[in-house]
């Protein structure tokens, strides 16, 4: 055997190891939901549990604890398992349930409530565990679906890897790598904004999530370290507050905001922007800004400029809805 085929052998014996893989952990994952869904849930949706369910977590607190699991299992004991065929049929079955995947969102921003309640009644489903001789506590579990969205983008990009040298069909591949890329972006995107406290408007009135980062701005010789949220109609301005506890995340308490219709920038050096809010003509602020590093600042630069351009040419259209025509024509 030739050194060049010995290597596209390797490379194809690498390919079919990833493939087996990706099937054999989704096995496995499916496995894990259904021990949570056929043991945990429905022993506690029985008329007649085998174990006593404490009363208070009858009510609401139950639903946090589960979520949407249920759906995430049954889903996802029909998606993948069945496809074994080819690296290509894979990808589309990945590009086909892209919609399916962004159920996650849901699932993430509510973990850390799930987690806390199950410690809080740690004795309950610790008897539950036993009562179904399982090794892992129910928190264990709870994080495997957590764990699996960055398992399916490692796996791919392992996939990917070797169909490019081979040069195969390895677009397929690629296309499914960053989807699951988008969707862990849109879910992690959900999960930050549902831990926005204090706002006194409705979060899903503000648009689209364009970017959140840090962002030191300096208003009146004071310098302020928030953390910014910009959506296409408006940015957020909030002071992170770290987890204090095992089972707890970070949140972003309000500050201020100013609405995407009513900002200019203008950038003062390569590490530094000021802000302008107006209103009716006056100045009513003006914050000098400064990125984390240089490569944040020039996204904030960017991700701004693009959303007042945008509101500029929305507000143009509605004023004059011929200028829209014009601009699709050119």
């Amino acid at each position: 055997m030739s050194i060049r085929n010995s290597k596209k052998l390797k490379k194809l014996q690498h390919l079919e190891n990833v493939i087996r893989e990706l099937i054999e952990t989704e096995e496995n994952y499916v496995k894990n939901l259904s021990i949570v869904v056929e043991c945990y849930l429905q022993e506690f949706r029985s008329p007649y549990p085998r174990v006593s369910i404490p009363s208070d977590l009858r009510e609401r607190k139950a639903q946090f604890v589960f979520v949407n699991i249920e759906d995430i299992y049954f889903w996802h004991k029909e998606a993948l398992v069945k496809h074994r065929q080819s690296p290509k049929e894979l990808a589309k079955v990945f590009l086909k349930c892209e919609s399916q995947f962004h159920m996650y969102a849901k699932y993430f921003s509510n973990k850390d409530k799930s987690q806390f309640i199950v410690s809080e009644y740690e004795s309950y489903f610790d008897a539950v565990r036993k009562h179904f001789n399982q090794k892992l506590d129910l928190n264990n579990f709870l994080c495997i679906p957590i764990q699996r969205l960055p398992q399916y983008q490692l796996l791919l990009k392992e996939m990917a890897k070797p169909l490019k040298e081979m040069e195969g069909d390895w677009q397929p591949i690629c296309e499914a790598q960053s989807m699951i890329a988008r969707v862990l972006t849109t879910v992690n995107d959900f999960t930050a904004i549902q831990r926005i406290n204090n706002f006194h408007g409705d979060i899903a009135d503000q648009g689209k999530l364009v970017y959140h980062n840090f962002l030191t701005c300096k208003h009146n010789e004071k310098k302020t370290r928030f953390y910014v949220f910009l959506f296409t109609r408006i940015i957020i301005f909030t002071k992170k507050i770290n987890p204090k506890g095992k089972y707890s995340s970070a949140t972003y308490n309000y500050k201020l905001e100013i609405p995407m219709n009513k900002v200019t920038i203008k950038e003062l050096h390569s590490k530094c922007f000021s802000m302008i809010y107006t209103e009716r003509n006056i100045e009513v602020m003006n914050l000098i800004c400064f990125g984390e590093n240089q490569t944040i600042h020039k996204l904030w630069m960017q991700k701004i400029n693009e959303q007042i351009r945008m509101q500029r040419e929305l507000i143009a259209d509605l004023v004059n809805p011929l200028t829209e025509c014009e601009r699709e024509v050119v």
